[in-house]
């Protein structure tokens, strides 16, 4: 991080009147007891960022700072990579509820240590209804992440809910359940319709704080954008507004081109209207991944700016896959199969030293299911007996144009292989069979738009002369952010 001892705020306040903004000053400081209050010998944190959403000053040598903040603005410091908030539940001072008007508010941290490998998850879309669709998250996703004790914190990409945002509180106490470092992404479905447009993020704000937010972890910086920008009452589209650009533009004005940066967001970057502003700032840095939800489809892909480097985008589906719809498991958890032919998960982000590898996780699946094997065509049940046509398909569910797919049956080598754009055949196959009224049974409900063609698909067919009976068909994937892996699979030549 670049020092600065003066960093330079400009506010336009020629268009608005001295009540229209609010000088707040506090200290961001080292709570050695925990107890969140600043004590007579407890020490300030100097150079830490404070911000309001839009700029940012920075801490003296005594911890201290003073900001302006009009209505609507959230305040809250800029994690240092060695430090986390004292209180995990309520980092922030909102100025368009509370009653404090002080304007003076300390921020505690602690000390935490520092890694040089570490992992995230990144998790799209739980966008829970009722709260059968909260107990079927608790009963599946929610359950594996608070059982989970090997990564460093969870981000979770947006539409937390479903238009429903009394169920906040109890969604949220289940994703704090096993105390590992949580944050959160605004989302079009996290919107609160009983409020005038700018006020519609409120209720998500009050429970988890700032839309627009930045921190760093173990040398990575981390920032959260708001991508929903409201039109009418109920309408949305993906616009940064001049408040994001300045806060981004803002931050990366003090950030090393060689530091690596994760932006995540609700709306995918390539699905923005201005994403040119944001690609234009990310320019000169030459490590920037973005996170993204939304489509409740699983997909990579790179993003050339004017300078030549690459920005990577990973868009990590969602944990309720198909908006919690499909065939209910024995535990009454829907099947959910995204678009794409992902089964609902999440994605595992392994940084090392600046660099990462990615890695699905399906919800109750092991780490080593990454694809799905299609042995059948659209005319027949899924089934590990090839048909007529011989036809391979291969989902990888973290596969993109960088990935390259090796095949060999009994150790001969399958010479071609495609990436196709195509229906998922089991996906196809659960469309027809919903057609049919084969499936889902009466407590479940149909997967509706079974429509999207998968861009993680490739297509093989069986080499001529290839004896009946049983085989062995080796699956070997590699590409530059995935840990190379290898499936075997059976099947049977007619």
């Amino acid at each position: 991080m670049k020092r600065s001892t003066v960093l330079v705020i400009l506010f336009l306040v020629q268009s608005l009147t001295a009540q229209d903004w609010q000088q707040v000053n506090g200290k961001v400081f080292l709570d050695a007891n925990g107890n969140n209050s600043m004590d007579a010998r407890e020490k300030g944190i100097r150079d830490v960022w404070v911000s309001n959403g839009d700029t940012f000053v920075q801490t003296d040598k005594n911890g201290s700072y003073t900001i302006l903040v009009k209505p609507g603005q959230i305040l809250f410091p800029i994690l240092p990579s060695k430090y986390h908030y004292t209180d995990t539940d309520k980092w922030w001072h909102s100025f368009f509820e509370e009653t404090d008007t002080s304007g003076k508010f300390n921020f505690g941290l602690v000390e935490q240590q520092t890694k040089k490998r570490f992992k995230v998850l990144a998790v799209g879309d739980i966008q829970v209804g009722d709260t059968t669709e909260m107990l079927q998250a608790g009963n599946s996703v929610l359950r594996e992440l608070v059982n989970r004790k090997d990564y460093d914190m969870s981000i979770y990409l947006g539409d937390l809910v479903n238009d429903v945002p009394t169920l906040f509180q109890p969604l949220k106490t289940m994703m704090n359940g096993n105390q590992i470092p949580m944050w959160t992404v605004y989302g079009n479905h996290d919107r609160d319709f009983s409020v005038a447009p700018q006020k519609q993020p409120n209720a998500y704000n009050r429970h988890f704080g700032p839309d627009t937010y930045a921190f760093f972890k173990n040398e990575v910086l981390f920032i959260v954008l708001n991508s929903i920008y409201p039109e009418g009452k109920f309408g949305y589209n993906g616009i940064y507004d001049e408040q994001q650009l300045n806060f981004l533009r803002n931050i990366l004005a003090e950030i090393e081109h060689d530091r690596p940066i994760v932006i995540a967001q609700h709306i995918p970057l390539v699905g923005m209207e201005n994403k040119n502003d944001v690609v234009q700032l990310l320019d000169p840095f030459k490590k920037v991944l973005f996170l993204s939800g939304h489509t409740h489809t699983v997909f990579r892909n790179y993003i050339t700016t004017p300078s030549g480097n690459t920005i990577h985008e990973l868009t990590a589906g969602a944990v309720s896959g198909h908006w919690w719809t499909g065939q209910r498991s024995w535990e009454g958890v829907p099947l959910a199969l995204m678009h794409c032919g992902t089964p609902k998960g999440y994605f595992e982000v392994e940084f090392n030293e600046g660099d990462y590898v990615v890695n699905y996780k399906g919800v109750g699946l092991p780490k080593t299911k990454q694809m799905s094997v299609w042995l059948g065509d659209y005319n027949d049940a899924p089934t590990s007996f090839l048909s007529k046509d011989d036809n391979i398909y291969i989902n990888v569910y973290v596969g993109s144009d960088s990935t390259a797919i090796d095949l060999d049956i009994n150790g001969l080598p399958v010479v071609k292989v495609e990436k196709v754009n195509e229906l998922d055949p089991f996906v196809a196959y659960i469309k027809r069979m919903q057609k049919e009224g084969g499936t889902p049974d009466n407590l479940s409900k149909k997967s509706p738009y079974l429509r999207k063609k998968s861009n993680h698909l490739w297509k093989a067919q069986l080499p001529f002369g290839l004896k009946r009976g049983i085989h062995k068909l080796r699956i070997k994937v590699k590409d530059h952010k995935v840990r190379p892996f290898t499936e075997d699979v059976w099947f049977w030549k007619k």
